[in-house]
């Protein structure tokens, strides 16, 4: 059944056994979970059945450059965030759960096993096909990412990124949700205040606002926070919950990332386009660091891959970047950098430039528009985005990195500034640490010198400019990461290795604002199976 906020009146009576704030990738898994299981499950979604233009208010608030504004990145309606996702599902690995002695605050209160268990579920909520993230074990003969290149022990050379549709959580699992016998959707209900037990023992209930701005309060056994790092943060901190340890909104993470160098293929065959696996999902290769070597060289988990050229930088000579550049207006704001990978451009060449790069390469053009029709607009599996290489047969390496969890890294509630709602705006306070950007300078070295000494080709890099570099990295606007933190004790974080609340355990998060490391991944597969494995824990415990 899906209503609206403002017929909450006519549910009257009934006494929900879940809650869910949230109605992204996590909470509709959630829900989907525990379609069938008994349990009286209400879904609430702060925006409708489409997504709407609330951010300007709900999310308003100030953010630190180069942290993108905390309105961006964000969406307000059934599906949340996955409205605008890329669709790029990777997993975590092993050693991101491990404590690792060279960075601190590392390690998981639970194991990896306990999550790759769920990953398969995962995946096909994702529709990203299955559980297999090398080239061998997923593509048809699969040649060598770089011909010639095994990675010397040191680099994981066969590793593959999947992409989902990519998938709409709202409009995808709709139909299924409105005909659950025992999962009630509410749009236009947004959650406002959670409201503790007199005790303070419990939530009693949260508070909850519909499209008129009527309020009403509703009590249940149990209440899963399923919104992103940022608005966990901001309800905990708004309700004065869980945060005795000091560890609401602390150890903020985003993955930095940046361009950087060139790899030289010299005349080595190269995997840089997108492959299709045996299912015909799309998929890219990458390079990473074997476990051992970052132990050794004291790496943060990084991941590389083989970018195109700067769209704005006119020299690369192709009609299609100069033509998706010229367009680039018509893009999404969150979308707009990533045509001048994410850095100020220090050569975009003319618009005479782009426009000359358009009339000669018409022929190229016309085979792009028609390929993009079919592949980008027309296909249920869509293309993920456009690869052109350079035309000098050259590859900038584009790097993608977790951070190290930093107390300092925060997000806060601002004083005496408030939504129409009456809840307290946010202020986003992203750190680099310096000892990030020394490992990031250390990731690139050792790839370099191990690239130079195990293939044909090499990577090209500016050392004296390298440092300066990485600290200009800017954070990954929609990976809100570390916030309501997973630890083993209310002393060392929020929730507990089952998602509850130390101080309210009738309270679990699903979100990636439980994750204490981010690894290099980007969080959406294992928010998504994170709540697959919550949803089991809600099921085999639901009575007591």
């Amino acid at each position: 059944m899906l209503i609206p906020g403002s017929q909450l009146a006519s549910l009257a009576g009934a006494s929900p056994d879940v809650v869910i704030v949230g109605a992204g990738a996590a909470g509709i898994t959630l829900a989907c979970e525990l379609d069938g299981s008994g349990l009286n499950v209400w879904l609430l979604e702060a925006g409708g059945e489409k997504q709407d233009g609330r951010l300007t208010d709900t999310y308003a608030g100030v953010a630190n450059p180069p942290h993108a504004d905390p309105t961006q990145y964000r969406r307000i309606g059934l599906g949340g965030t996955t409205s605008i996702w890329g669709g790029r599902c990777v997993p975590y690995d092993p050693i991101d759960f491990e404590p690792r002695e060279h960075i601190p605050g590392s390690g998981w209160p639970i194991s990896h096993d306990e999550v790759a268990q769920h990953y398969p579920k995962a995946l096909e909520y994702c529709d990203a096909g299955a559980y297999a993230f090398t080239a061998k074990a997923s593509i048809a003969s699969a040649p060598e990412t770089i011909a010639g290149f095994d990675g010397g022990g040191v680099v994981q050379t066969d590793i593959i990124e999947r992409y989902s549709l990519p998938t709409n959580f709202g409009s995808r699992y709709r139909e299924r949700l409105i005909g659950s016998k025992n999962v009630t959707v509410v749009t236009d209900a947004r959650c406002v205040a959670l409201n503790s037990t007199a005790d303070q023992s419990a939530i009693a209930s949260i508070t909850v606002v519909d499209a008129s701005g009527a309020r009403r309060n509703i009590e249940a056994a149990r209440f899963v926070l399923a919104t992103g790092g940022i608005e966990v943060a901001r309800l905990l901190l708004a309700s004065a919950i869980g945060n005795d340890s000091d560890h609401v909104g602390r150890w903020y993470q985003c993955h930095f990332e940046n361009t950087f160098g060139r790899l030289i293929p010299n005349g080595a065959a190269t995997q840089f386009a997108f492959e299709r696996t045996h299912e015909g999902v799309y998929c890219r290769r990458k390079l990473l660091f074997t476990a051992e070597a970052q132990r050794q060289h004291r790496l943060l988990n990084t991941a590389f891959r083989l970018h195109f050229p700067d769209y704005s930088d006119a020299r690369h000579g192709s009609s299609v970047m100069s033509m998706i550049f010229l367009a680039k207006s018509i893009l999404i704001k969150e979308y707009q950098t990533i045509l001048q990978h994410n850095t100020n451009v220090t050569f975009a060449g003319t618009r005479w430039q782009h426009i000359r790069n358009v009339l000669f390469g018409v022929p190229s053009l016309v085979k792009f528009v028609f390929d993009m029709v079919f592949k980008r607009f027309l296909a249920e599996r869509k293309l993920p985005y456009t690869l052109v290489a350079n035309a000098d047969g050259s590859y900038p390496l584009e790097f993608n990195c977790e951070q190290t969890p930093n107390a300092d890294s925060r997000i806060s509630l601002i004083p005496d500034s408030h939504d129409t709602h009456g809840v307290p705006r946010v202020k986003v306070e992203w750190q680099l640490p310096e000892a990030d950007i020394d490992a990031a300078c250390r990731a690139f070295r050792l790839l370099r010198e191990t690239v130079s000494a195990g293939s044909a080709a090499r990577l090209e890099f500016d050392d004296a400019a390298l440092r300066q570099r990485m600290a200009h990295c800017v954070p990954l606007g929609g990976h809100h990461i570390g916030t309501a933190r997973m630890a083993a004790t209310a002393a060392d974080g929020v929730v507990d290795g089952n998602c509850a609340v130390f101080e309210r355990p009738n309270l679990f998060i699903a979100s990636s604002a439980v994750f204490p490391t981010s690894s290099h991944a980007n969080p959406t597969l294992t928010i998504v199976a994170m709540a697959v494995r919550l949803a089991a824990y809600l099921r085999r415990s639901q009575g007591r």
